[in-house]
């Protein structure tokens, strides 16, 4: 039987993680974004650090958007969506950028060999 990129990466496919943003009595899912997700806004985060420039705020808020995740885990946030963002709380949004790059869009040799161990 052939081996399908399904076989293979079907498998790497982890559960939404939940987290709880500073300041917000309610929790957030967060999902593993696709690679050509994480790839695409990984880039544009490199470009502005080449710069010496900070994130955007719109880099920002689409980061979130990529993370953000219904009860099913899928996407939530489309990225003219994740605008709305850009009119919350400084803190509530910065931090859930953090969980984002903590958790979610992570990828490092610690996090590989950790997920290695689940």
């Amino acid at each position: 039987m052939p081996t399908t990129a399904e076989d293979i990466f079907g498998a790497l496919q982890s559960q939404p993680v939940e987290v709880t943003p500073t300041g917000s009595s309610k929790s957030v899912r967060l999902r593993y974004p696709t690679f050509r997700e994480w790839h695409e806004i990984t880039l544009e985060h490199r470009k502005a650090a080449a710069t010496g420039a900070d994130p955007s705020a719109d880099l920002i808020a689409r980061t979130i958007a990529i993370c953000v995740a219904d009860s099913a885990g899928k996407r939530k946030l489309t990225d003219a969506e994740a605008s709305a963002l850009l009119e919350a709380s400084p803190q509530a949004v910065m931090n859930l950028y953090v969980k984002c790059w903590e958790t979610v869009l992570k990828n490092d040799d610690q996090a590989i060999q950790e997920e290695g161990k689940n």
